[in-house]
């Protein structure tokens, strides 16, 4: 929330510099391709191992995909140099191209008990979903020419698993982030507007404990591109 207060007191800022100036509204759609990667480790607690240490895990995942969005914005002033806007990502995707997958054996405890703890095949994968983008873009004066780009998004991690009986499971989250980017616009006919991107959004780590007490850390990050067309108003 703090990240979102900073760039929505810029926006203010930008507002009333620019409030007595002339502006456009404008609506459209984007195209996207984008390469996602994230990387974490899982610390299992000793009562689920049954060893004398604490048990880390440790993975990666990566998926390529493409997705739409639709976005609404504001140009400021005459030339328009700057830009605030909303875009909403109204699809979900896979973190990883796979479901990860391992088995964990049932172990012996002290006094020779066997006691099944978190025995069996473990499945998981996380997708993202609900991402929404607040975003700030400067440059490209008159509608025409480079921009660079910066927004805060928020985007919902859902956890899909599928455990033994034993296995605690992880709760979804909501994370914050910060994308940055750098682009070309132009426009096409009376109020027609098409714009290329590259881009990236690094997300806060999802960190969880289980509700078997094991704990979870894990870092992603996405890269990708758009082509966005619009109409301004």
């Amino acid at each position: 929330m703090k990240k979102l207060n900073i760039l929505l007191g810029i926006l203010l800022g930008a507002f009333m510099f620019t409030s007595v100036q002339a502006g456009s509204f404008g609506l459209g759609v984007t195209g996207n391709i984008a390469s996602v990667t994230a990387d974490g480790s899982e610390t299992l607690t000793k009562s689920n191992t049954g060893a004398t240490d604490q048990s880390v895990t440790s993975a990666t995942a990566g998926n390529e995909f493409m997705y739409g969005s639709i976005y609404a914005e504001y140009g400021f002033g005459d030339s328009e140099m700057f830009t605030f806007g909303i875009a909403h990502v109204p699809y979900s995707a896979d973190i990883n191209s796979k479901t990860l997958s391992r088995v964990d054996e049932s172990v012996t405890t002290a006094g020779s008990i066997y006691t099944a703890v978190q025995g069996g095949t473990m499945k998981a994968n996380a997708e993202i979903d609900n991402h929404t983008t607040y975003y700030m873009e400067l440059g490209a004066p008159g509608g025409t020419g480079l921009y660079g780009k910066i927004g805060f998004a928020q985007v919902d991690i859902n956890v899909k698993q599928s455990v033994s009986t034993n296995a605690g499971t992880y709760p979804n989250k909501t994370l914050d982030a910060w994308t940055y980017g750098i682009g070309y616009k132009t426009g096409f006919g009376d109020n027609g507007v098409i714009k290329v991107e590259g881009f990236m959004t690094d997300y806060d780590s999802y960190k969880a404990t289980s509700t078997s007490s094991n704990t979870v850390s894990a870092n992603l990050d996405l890269v990708g591109a758009q082509v966005a067309v619009g109409f301004k108003f």
